[in-house]
């Protein structure tokens, strides 16, 4: 096994010392990073996607409240890694190599070079961001990097890297519980959605998911149909109303809405699932005809969607 120190070993003094700085955060809610003390900005504040000038790789990602990508949210898996799918600059997947910022997350991938990641989670006047910590770029596709990072590590004795959450017998560290909670009600947060968007949907819906009549409110997150490009894009007919877990299928084009009824529309993959039941099922719509979804947006999703599945 590796340790981080052997896999960062052929970057510069500079890009090892940056590297570790998000190591060294990883769970850690923060405001702006400051440089570090050579000046080294860790994170771009004009770009999401962070390469110093004059080097091949990127340092790192930022994912913003309401920003202008479809990125996913990360996925926490039984061990602590995750997976994230960031999408690339540009929005169109065609363009992808005629940005440097993409060209150098190919690098990062290419070269196994990780990268720091962070994420919003308040917005002004008291702005702070998660840092998920290193991630490695695994592959790109239809416009998203694969961003998968590794379980939380501390130096073991003997050079190897070792789930830091973890005793030396193999038993949970309740020291560390903490900061995973802080990490995971931060992420809970993001994925609801905050301020009026959400607000507006639950009043529109009854607090009742649109698919699933679900009004559990702490389960329902306000989706957007076609992905927030700005406040034009934050309103009631590009929203609906969606327990969680049918958000992540809509948000990965594996639901879709039909408006010739508006009749939910599922993957062939979920046929054989507990899923099979929301098939054919119409929406449950807002009273108010302003608040209804766009049928121009579901029938965007919608040809998205299908294009994916063949």
């Amino acid at each position: 096994m590796n340790t981080l120190q052997e896999i960062i070993s052929p970057l510069s003094a500079d890009h090892q010392n940056a590297l570790l700085w998000f190591q060294s955060h990883r769970d850690e809610e923060v405001g702006w990073p400051e440089p570090l003390s050579n000046g080294l900005f860790l994170v771009n504040r004009a770009k999401g996607i962070h390469k110093p000038s004059g080097w091949r790789h990127a340092l790192s990602v930022r994912q913003v409240l309401g920003g202008p990508y479809a990125d996913l949210d990360p996925e926490t898996h039984a061990d602590g890694s995750w997976t994230y799918r960031y999408f690339q600059e540009g929005n169109d997947p065609a363009d992808r190599d005629r940005y440097f910022t993409n060209r150098a997350l190919l690098a990062c991938r290419d070269d196994r070079v990780p990268i720091g990641v962070l994420r919003q989670t308040h917005g002004k006047p008291n702005v702070r961001y998660l840092v998920l910590g290193l991630a490695f770029v695994r592959d790109w596709h239809n416009g998203y990097f694969l961003l998968e990072g590794p379980a939380a590590f501390d130096k073991s004795p003997s050079g190897v890297l070792t789930p830091k959450n973890l005793l030396a017998d193999g038993g949970i560290d309740p020291s560390n519980i903490d900061d995973a909670r802080r990490r995971i009600l931060a992420s809970i947060v993001l994925r609801q959605g905050q301020g009026p968007f959400r607000i507006g949907l639950l009043e529109a819906y009854g607090s009742h998911c649109a698919i699933s009549d679900c009004n559990v409110v702490e389960a329902l997150e306000a989706a957007h149909i076609m992905p927030f490009k700005g406040t034009h894009t934050n309103i009631l007919a590009n929203g609906l109303l969606l327990r969680a877990d049918l958000h992540t299928l809509f948000d990965l084009g594996l639901i879709t809405v039909d408006t010739t009824d508006f009749s939910v529309v599922l993957h062939p993959k979920l046929h054989n699932t507990p899923y099979r039941d929301f098939a054919g099922k119409r929406l449950r719509l807002p009273d108010e005809v302003t608040a209804r979804p766009s049928a121009a947006a579901l029938d965007e999703h919608h040809n998205w969607s299908r294009k994916l599945w063949w």
